[in-house]
């Protein structure tokens, strides 16, 4: 494998999604070898407790890897966590010539395509056929599932547990500081940066911006709630919008292991590029699935709402863990803004 080969697999890498664009990758070569490890300076916030949201990262940074890699001509084995010792090292892949020459992969042509897309309403329906499209894809990774609320019952359901999630987000004060601090407020509403969420990418309605910037500071964030702020913003930012797009579907692992939710990441990946493929928008919304889980330590008054969700979950899509939500939908354009990316330098890559 040239240096090329190997600057442009990293690239494919670098282009997964994170939580709030954490990019929390290490890599390093060694001839045809590659490892990937989570960035201890960008992981363990209070969400990624136990390296679920940066295990999520990592899979799914390493089904790009994959998948791009096969359009040029190399598969890959793959080793999960391969020194029990050494927690932060999720994977090491050795790649080798494929058996079969370089062959057109459409979820590759995908990779630099798909994006999150937090605007609404979005346009319907999506068509049994697009549906099963994109289950297969998930079931291409052992375990892996993906679950569709179709019943009147089951979608109330799903919109009550994301819903809660997304309020507590506000609630919670850990919570609230984690979110905010993301946001890097300092680029402006109308630019883009390279790590963490730019405002511009966040959809907030013009009108609404002042009062959404102001609320990144806890007095404020307190003041508010009384007042019944978190609720309100839990139901324009999860119920509305799910409630006004044709599609929601949920990712399920058979278990809360870590190499399940490194699968589980994968699964999203492939997922998430086959509705690029298909023309689809895409939100997700990772905090019903990874508060439910109860490693992420909310203050104690809010235990027995993650308790809850994960009761709330299993009737929903049990067996299994639902870990992430997706709402998708057609729109009428793409976003004005992505979130950027890091020089490839700056993963500590090797030569």
């Amino acid at each position: 494998m040239d240096l090329e080969a190997r600057a442009s697999i990293l690239r494919a890498g670098i282009a997964a999604p994170s939580a709030d664009n954490s990019q929390p990758w290490r890599f390093a070569w060694s001839g045809d070898d590659l490892d990937i490890h989570i960035d201890a300076d960008r992981s363990g916030s209070v969400s990624d407790t136990r390296h679920v949201l940066s295990d999520l990262a990592a899979g799914a940074c390493m089904e790009n890897m994959i998948i791009h890699a096969r359009s040029l001509g190399f598969d890959a084995d793959v080793a999960t966590f391969p020194h029990q010792d050494d927690p932060q090292w999720v994977a090491h892949i050795h790649w080798h010539p494929a058996l079969v020459p370089a062959r057109s992969e459409p979820l590759a042509t995908a990779i630099e395509q798909r994006h999150t897309d937090r605007r609404f309403p979005w346009r319907g329906p999506i068509d049994a056929n697009t549906r099963e499209r994109l289950a297969a894809q998930a079931r291409q990774i052992p375990g892996q599932r993906l679950y569709w609320p179709t019943s009147p019952y089951e979608r109330k359901l799903a919109l009550r547990i994301i819903r809660t999630a997304e309020t507590l987000r506000f609630k919670s004060p850990k919570l609230h500081a984690e979110l905010f601090s993301s946001v890097r407020f300092s680029t402006g509403w109308r630019n883009t940066c390279e790590e963490g969420l730019a405002p511009a990418t966040l959809a907030v309605e013009p009108p609404m911006r002042p009062i959404f910037q102001a609320l990144r500071h806890p007095a404020v964030m307190r003041a508010f709630n009384h007042l019944g702020t978190a609720t309100l913003l839990g139901w324009r930012s999860a119920y509305l919008p799910i409630r006004l797009s044709p599609g929601l579907c949920v990712c399920v692992m058979p278990s809360d292991e870590r190499q399940d939710v490194l699968a589980c990441g994968r699964a999203l990946q492939r997922v998430w590029l086959e509705a690029t493929v298909a023309g689809l928008s895409v939100q997700p919304y990772a905090a019903p699935g990874v508060l439910s889980l109860g490693f992420v330590p909310v203050e104690p008054a809010f235990l027995q709402t993650c308790s809850q969700l994960r009761v709330d979950l299993d009737k929903l899509c049990g067996p299994g863990h639902g870990l992430v939500f997706l709402r998708l939908g057609y729109a009428r354009s793409a976003p004005q803004h992505r979130s950027g990316r890091r020089a490839p330098a700056s993963f500590d890559t090797a030569p």
